[in-house]
């Protein structure tokens, strides 16, 4: 292992240039932007109020209680800052259709720390134009931070979701620039998290890794608050987060770093299901439209050589998974379920639908690799072809993943995707009250219009 880097760099200066990013003009480009992500956010937590780890979640935040300040969406429940920031941001992963930041070197989902932001913003009863602004904080926070992490640690990624969670409620709720710092320090200190939650067979940990550490870099930044202190090495010193967590990076570059907003290389899913999966699964709905896939010798899908990549197109539980998690992160069972039912949606994952017989049928003649050709890796390339009894091969190909800041989804496409997923929870009167909500947010003295239309009815 390197020597620490920068072993100067403390947590102060990361608040100084925070403060300073957080009270400047949002670009048009990076509002637009900061608002389709934020109806995407909603659009992921409401439709995961009913079912699945989310549901688990909320039964045992209703038993705990804890000062009823925050709203939980899809919920009559109100619940304390950090519970609410588990709550929510179990809710925003759970179905496995929120965004995905597609930096140089990792790849994440911030939206799990926007549950931390509303709670926070609840609380310090903070205007539209805050919210925006600290969740643009927090994203740019969680972003730069992935740029500087290795591609080959054993560290998961959510491990960057305490820092970026600490600075941004820690702006809304106008911790002073010390406090807020050791906020930092005790986040960084106690937000590492295994590579092992999503890997081999993926378990019920996925769904709440990033939300159990913004919890509690939430609980510890209330007690920076008053006034618990953090250890003042703890990004830069010799057993600190940058020579550990991010395996030895110079995290001065946190605050140096140029380029336009980190939310400006975020990506939003057309489907439930890992990022890599996303491209398969809309070459699979292609393709059923142009040829008899029942009928078809082979099915051949040539996916980019990333690291996901390779853990998942190996023979193993990606072809015969056990659970819901292990299922939305099989590339297998995703193009299987894209191929024979023409969509992908959460209520196929609900009903292990992978376990039935056509399912499972194609499954096994399904052929995944990797194939070095289809560059560059970064936007997740994909082809899928079919070869007919007749030997003629019908092909699907997709320079960019569906969704990605190379082939983003429209307005239009978030707007209906809100409205499907939100329509269990949200009559549509409220549905359009919502997106009305939505759209006036910069101008909104306080927030608590928006969240009381997200409660349950």
């Amino acid at each position: 292992m390197s020597a620490p880097p920068t072993p100067g760099f403390t947590s102060a200066a990361l608040v100084d240039w925070a403060l300073r990013f957080a009270g400047e003009e949002i670009r048009p480009d990076a509002a637009r932007q900061l608002d389709l992500i934020l109806l995407d956010t909603l659009a992921c937590a409401l439709g995961a109020t009913r079912e699945g780890n989310a549901a688990l979640v909320m039964r045992v935040v209703e038993r705990l209680g804890g000062a009823p300040l925050c709203t939980l969406p899809g919920s009559r429940l109100r619940t304390s800052l950090p519970l609410a920031t588990l709550a929510t941001g179990t809710l925003i992963r759970d179905l496995d259709l929120n965004d995905t930041y597609y930096g140089p070197r990792q790849s994440g989902h911030p939206s799990e720390i926007i549950g931390a932001a509303l709670a926070a913003a609840e609380i310090a009863g903070a205007s539209g134009a805050d919210l925006r602004r600290a969740i643009r904080l927090g994203y740019e926070v969680y972003g730069r931070l992935l740029d500087l992490a290795d591609p080959g640690s054993a560290w998961d990624h959510v491990s960057v979701a305490g820092i970026a969670t600490a600075v941004m409620t820690g702006w809304l709720l106008r911790l002073p620039p010390a406090a807020l710092a050791h906020a930092v320090d005790l986040a960084a200190t106690h937000s590492a998290t295994l590579g092992e939650v999503r890997s081999g067979r993926v378990s019920g940990a996925k769904s709440v890794a990033s939300s159990m550490v913004s919890h509690t870099a939430a609980m510890l930044t209330l007690l920076a608050a008053e006034g618990l202190t953090g250890p003042g090495a703890a990004l830069a010193g010799e057993r600190g987060f940058a020579r550990l967590v991010l395996d030895g990076a110079d995290i001065a570059r946190l605050v140096a770093m140029e380029g336009p907003d980190r939310l400006l290389s975020v990506g939003l899913k057309p489907f439930p299901g890992f990022s890599l999966g996303q491209g398969p699964m809309m070459a699979a709905v292609r393709l059923r439209q142009q040829t008899d896939v029942a009928a078809s010798r082979a099915i051949r899908l040539a996916v980019a050589d990333t690291g996901r990549a390779r853990m998942r197109v190996s023979p193993g539980p990606g072809q015969v998974p056990q659970t819901a998690e292990e299922a939305d992160h099989s590339l297998h069972v995703l193009v299987a379920l894209a191929l024979l039912d023409g969509e992908v949606s959460q209520h196929q994952i609900e009903a292990r639908r992978w376990r039935d017989p056509d399912v499972a049928g194609l499954i096994a003649r399904l052929e995944i690799a990797i194939d070095p050709a289809l560059t560059p890796v970064r936007d997740l390339p994909c082809r899928l072809e079919a070869t007919g009894p007749d030997g003629r091969v019908v092909s699907v190909s997709l320079p960019a993943t569906p969704g990605s800041p190379q082939n983003p989804l429209s307005r239009q496409e978030v707007e209906v995707k809100f409205l499907r997923y939100s329509a269990d929870v949200l009559p549509p009167a409220r549905q359009r009250d919502l997106l009305g909500l939505l759209e006036t947010l910069e101008t909104a003295p306080g927030v608590g219009p928006l969240l009381a239309c997200l409660a349950c009815p």
